[in-house]
Protein backbone atom coordinates (compact mmCIF):
# COMPACT_ATOMS: atom_id res chain seq x y z
CA UNK A 1 0.00 0.00 0.00
CA UNK A 2 2.97 2.35 0.72
CA UNK A 3 4.05 2.32 -3.15
CA UNK A 4 0.95 3.61 -4.26
CA UNK A 5 1.04 6.14 -1.64
CA UNK A 6 4.83 7.52 -3.06
CA UNK A 7 3.45 7.38 -6.45
CA UNK A 8 0.43 9.52 -5.74
CA UNK A 9 2.94 12.05 -3.79
CA UNK A 10 5.34 12.27 -6.67
CA UNK A 11 2.69 13.02 -9.12
CA UNK A 12 1.01 15.54 -7.13
CA UNK A 13 4.42 17.16 -6.55
CA UNK A 14 5.54 17.20 -10.24
CA UNK A 15 1.84 18.95 -10.90
CA UNK A 16 2.59 21.51 -8.32
CA UNK A 17 6.21 22.01 -10.32
CA UNK A 18 4.54 22.14 -13.48
CA UNK A 19 4.32 26.35 -13.68
CA UNK A 20 7.87 26.92 -12.19
CA UNK A 21 9.01 24.38 -15.00
CA UNK A 22 7.17 26.21 -17.75
CA UNK A 23 8.03 29.59 -16.72
CA UNK A 24 11.65 28.30 -16.37
CA UNK A 25 11.15 26.74 -19.88
CA UNK A 26 11.34 30.99 -20.95
CA UNK A 27 14.99 30.72 -19.88
CA UNK A 28 16.57 27.65 -21.29
CA UNK A 29 16.11 27.43 -25.33
CA UNK A 30 19.67 26.39 -27.08
CA UNK A 31 21.06 30.11 -27.61
CA UNK A 32 20.47 30.63 -24.27
CA UNK A 33 21.97 27.43 -22.61
CA UNK A 34 25.46 28.03 -24.94
CA UNK A 35 25.87 31.70 -23.49
CA UNK A 36 25.39 30.33 -20.04
CA UNK A 37 27.78 27.95 -20.25
CA UNK A 38 30.65 29.70 -22.22
CA UNK A 39 30.30 31.94 -19.00
CA UNK A 40 30.41 29.84 -16.66
CA UNK A 41 33.50 28.59 -18.46
CA UNK A 42 34.90 31.40 -18.56
CA UNK A 43 34.55 31.98 -14.76
CA UNK A 44 35.98 28.60 -14.06
CA UNK A 45 32.84 26.29 -13.90
CA UNK A 46 33.41 23.50 -16.51
CA UNK A 47 30.60 23.08 -18.01
CA UNK A 48 31.91 20.23 -20.31
CA UNK A 49 31.23 21.74 -23.42
CA UNK A 50 29.18 24.32 -25.25
CA UNK A 51 26.32 22.37 -27.32
CA UNK A 52 23.38 24.32 -25.97
CA UNK A 53 22.00 20.91 -24.26
CA UNK A 54 21.35 20.95 -20.51
CA UNK A 55 23.36 18.20 -19.55
CA UNK A 56 24.66 16.67 -15.65
CA UNK A 57 28.08 18.72 -15.77
CA UNK A 58 26.23 22.00 -17.44
CA UNK A 59 24.00 21.31 -14.00
CA UNK A 60 26.59 20.61 -11.55
CA UNK A 61 28.30 23.30 -12.78
CA UNK A 62 25.20 25.81 -12.55
CA UNK A 63 24.86 24.34 -8.94
CA UNK A 64 28.41 25.33 -8.13
CA UNK A 65 28.05 28.50 -10.09
CA UNK A 66 24.65 29.22 -7.75
CA UNK A 67 26.55 27.89 -4.62
CA UNK A 68 29.24 30.67 -5.04
CA UNK A 69 26.75 33.18 -5.45
CA UNK A 70 24.33 32.34 -2.49
CA UNK A 71 21.71 31.53 -4.96
CA UNK A 72 19.28 28.19 -4.60
CA UNK A 73 21.32 25.46 -5.99
CA UNK A 74 18.63 24.69 -8.82
CA UNK A 75 21.01 23.61 -11.28
CA UNK A 76 18.64 25.32 -13.46
CA UNK A 77 18.91 28.51 -15.80
CA UNK A 78 16.36 30.47 -13.80
CA UNK A 79 15.88 34.23 -13.58
CA UNK A 80 18.17 34.90 -10.77
CA UNK A 81 20.74 33.03 -12.30
CA UNK A 82 20.86 34.28 -15.92
CA UNK A 83 20.72 37.89 -14.13
CA UNK A 84 23.84 36.69 -11.95
CA UNK A 85 25.41 35.37 -15.03
CA UNK A 86 25.57 38.83 -16.46
CA UNK A 87 22.64 37.21 -19.90
CA UNK A 88 20.23 39.52 -21.38
CA UNK A 89 17.17 37.41 -20.55
CA UNK A 90 15.15 36.61 -24.08
CA UNK A 91 17.65 38.77 -26.41
CA UNK A 92 17.95 36.51 -29.35
CA UNK A 93 20.85 38.46 -30.60
CA UNK A 94 23.07 37.67 -27.01
CA UNK A 95 25.97 36.68 -28.96
CA UNK A 96 26.23 40.24 -30.55
CA UNK A 97 26.34 41.83 -27.15
CA UNK A 98 26.03 45.28 -28.32
CA UNK A 99 22.18 45.18 -28.99
CA UNK A 100 21.64 47.88 -26.32
CA UNK A 101 24.26 50.48 -27.03
CA UNK A 102 24.38 53.25 -29.48
CA UNK A 103 26.82 52.00 -32.87
CA UNK A 104 28.50 55.31 -30.76
CA UNK A 105 29.31 54.01 -27.92
CA UNK A 106 30.39 50.54 -29.00
CA UNK A 107 32.43 52.32 -31.65
CA UNK A 108 34.17 53.96 -28.31
CA UNK A 109 34.14 50.55 -26.96
CA UNK A 110 36.67 49.47 -29.64
CA UNK A 111 38.57 52.26 -29.91
CA UNK A 112 39.51 51.93 -26.01
CA UNK A 113 40.10 47.91 -26.05
CA UNK A 114 42.79 48.36 -29.02
CA UNK A 115 44.39 51.48 -27.00
CA UNK A 116 44.48 48.94 -24.10
CA UNK A 117 46.18 46.08 -25.98
CA UNK A 118 42.85 44.26 -26.23
CA UNK A 119 42.61 43.32 -30.29
CA UNK A 120 38.63 44.24 -31.05
CA UNK A 121 38.98 44.79 -34.54
CA UNK A 122 38.41 48.03 -36.66
CA UNK A 123 36.75 51.04 -34.77
CA UNK A 124 33.14 50.62 -36.40
CA UNK A 125 30.78 50.43 -34.32
CA UNK A 126 29.42 47.02 -34.97
CA UNK A 127 29.71 44.11 -32.72
CA UNK A 128 31.43 40.86 -33.66
CA UNK A 129 32.90 37.69 -32.83
CA UNK A 130 36.46 39.58 -32.60
CA UNK A 131 35.16 42.32 -30.45
CA UNK A 132 33.38 40.39 -28.16
CA UNK A 133 36.68 38.19 -27.49
CA UNK A 134 38.32 41.09 -26.77
CA UNK A 135 35.82 42.11 -24.13
CA UNK A 136 35.60 39.14 -22.44
CA UNK A 137 39.67 39.23 -22.24
CA UNK A 138 39.09 42.63 -20.55
CA UNK A 139 36.83 41.96 -18.39
CA UNK A 140 38.88 38.70 -16.98
CA UNK A 141 41.47 40.82 -16.96
CA UNK A 142 39.43 43.59 -14.35
CA UNK A 143 37.64 40.24 -12.79
CA UNK A 144 34.25 40.99 -13.64
CA UNK A 145 31.54 38.85 -15.05
CA UNK A 146 33.15 37.67 -18.04
CA UNK A 147 30.17 37.90 -21.06
CA UNK A 148 31.54 39.36 -24.38
CA UNK A 149 29.49 41.62 -23.94
CA UNK A 150 29.00 45.61 -23.32
CA UNK A 151 27.37 46.11 -20.11
CA UNK A 152 27.43 49.88 -17.69
CA UNK A 153 30.31 47.77 -15.39
CA UNK A 154 32.27 47.06 -18.22
CA UNK A 155 31.72 50.37 -19.73
CA UNK A 156 32.12 51.89 -16.47
CA UNK A 157 35.77 49.95 -16.14
CA UNK A 158 36.67 50.86 -20.25
CA UNK A 159 36.27 54.67 -18.43
CA UNK A 160 32.94 55.61 -21.27
CA UNK A 161 29.98 57.09 -20.07
CA UNK A 162 27.39 55.63 -22.51
CA UNK A 163 26.01 59.28 -22.75
CA UNK A 164 29.23 61.20 -23.29
CA UNK A 165 30.22 58.76 -26.10
CA UNK A 166 26.68 58.66 -27.82
CA UNK A 167 26.65 63.09 -28.22
CA UNK A 168 29.62 62.36 -30.80
CA UNK A 169 32.72 62.87 -31.63
CA UNK A 170 32.74 66.67 -30.16
CA UNK A 171 32.38 65.44 -26.69
CA UNK A 172 35.04 61.79 -27.20
CA UNK A 173 37.95 64.02 -25.41
CA UNK A 174 36.09 64.43 -22.26
CA UNK A 175 35.47 60.43 -22.67
CA UNK A 176 39.19 59.89 -23.09
CA UNK A 177 42.10 61.96 -23.38
CA UNK A 178 44.30 61.74 -26.11
CA UNK A 179 47.89 59.48 -26.01
CA UNK A 180 49.96 62.45 -25.51
CA UNK A 181 47.71 63.59 -22.10
CA UNK A 182 48.12 60.14 -20.91
CA UNK A 183 51.87 60.25 -21.08
CA UNK A 184 51.78 63.84 -19.60
CA UNK A 185 49.33 62.40 -16.44
CA UNK A 186 51.72 58.82 -16.31
CA UNK A 187 54.73 61.34 -16.12
CA UNK A 188 53.37 63.75 -13.29
CA UNK A 189 52.08 60.77 -11.09
CA UNK A 190 55.97 59.26 -11.71
CA UNK A 191 57.34 62.71 -11.00
CA UNK A 192 55.60 62.09 -7.63
CA UNK A 193 56.40 59.04 -6.40
CA UNK A 194 53.20 57.41 -7.71
CA UNK A 195 53.89 54.21 -10.12
CA UNK A 196 51.65 54.23 -13.20
CA UNK A 197 54.21 51.70 -14.97
CA UNK A 198 55.94 53.35 -18.21
CA UNK A 199 54.86 56.67 -19.95
CA UNK A 200 53.53 55.19 -23.15
CA UNK A 201 49.96 56.93 -23.28
CA UNK A 202 47.85 54.21 -22.23
CA UNK A 203 45.16 54.07 -20.06
CA UNK A 204 46.80 50.47 -18.37
CA UNK A 205 45.74 48.81 -14.63
CA UNK A 206 49.05 50.13 -13.35
CA UNK A 207 48.33 54.09 -14.68
CA UNK A 208 44.77 53.46 -12.86
CA UNK A 209 45.63 52.49 -9.64
CA UNK A 210 48.09 55.14 -9.45
CA UNK A 211 45.41 57.72 -10.13
CA UNK A 212 43.22 56.26 -7.87
CA UNK A 213 46.15 56.62 -5.21
CA UNK A 214 46.71 60.32 -6.35
CA UNK A 215 42.93 61.15 -6.16
CA UNK A 216 42.32 59.48 -3.06
CA UNK A 217 45.52 61.36 -1.54
CA UNK A 218 44.15 65.00 -3.25
CA UNK A 219 40.56 64.02 -1.57
CA UNK A 220 38.86 64.07 -5.71
CA UNK A 221 36.74 61.35 -6.44
CA UNK A 222 37.96 58.49 -6.69
CA UNK A 223 37.50 57.55 -10.80
CA UNK A 224 41.49 55.48 -11.77
CA UNK A 225 40.41 58.11 -14.30
CA UNK A 226 42.20 61.36 -15.80
CA UNK A 227 39.46 63.57 -15.59
CA UNK A 228 39.60 67.14 -15.83
CA UNK A 229 39.97 67.88 -12.22
CA UNK A 230 42.53 64.96 -11.58
CA UNK A 231 44.83 66.55 -14.87
CA UNK A 232 44.34 70.05 -13.42
CA UNK A 233 45.51 68.69 -9.88
CA UNK A 234 48.31 67.38 -11.59
CA UNK A 235 49.07 70.15 -13.30
CA UNK A 236 48.46 68.87 -17.00
CA UNK A 237 46.67 70.93 -19.29
CA UNK A 238 45.03 69.71 -22.83
CA UNK A 239 46.75 72.15 -25.01
CA UNK A 240 49.91 71.74 -23.24
CA UNK A 241 49.93 67.58 -23.43
CA UNK A 242 48.41 67.92 -27.44
CA UNK A 243 52.06 69.93 -27.92
CA UNK A 244 54.73 67.56 -26.45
Amino acid sequence: MKAPYLLLAAALALAGAAPALANDALFVDAQTVRQAQKTLNDRGFRTGGIDGKMGPQTQAALVNFQRAERLQPTGKLDRPTIDALGLQKGDASASAGGANYSPATIRKAQETLNARGFRAGPANGNMNDTTSTALRAFQKSESIAVTGRLNPRTLSRLGIDDNTASAGSSQRGAAEPSSATIRQVQRQLSSRGYNPGPADGVLGRATRAALMDFQRKENLPVTGQPDGATRAALGVGAGVAARR
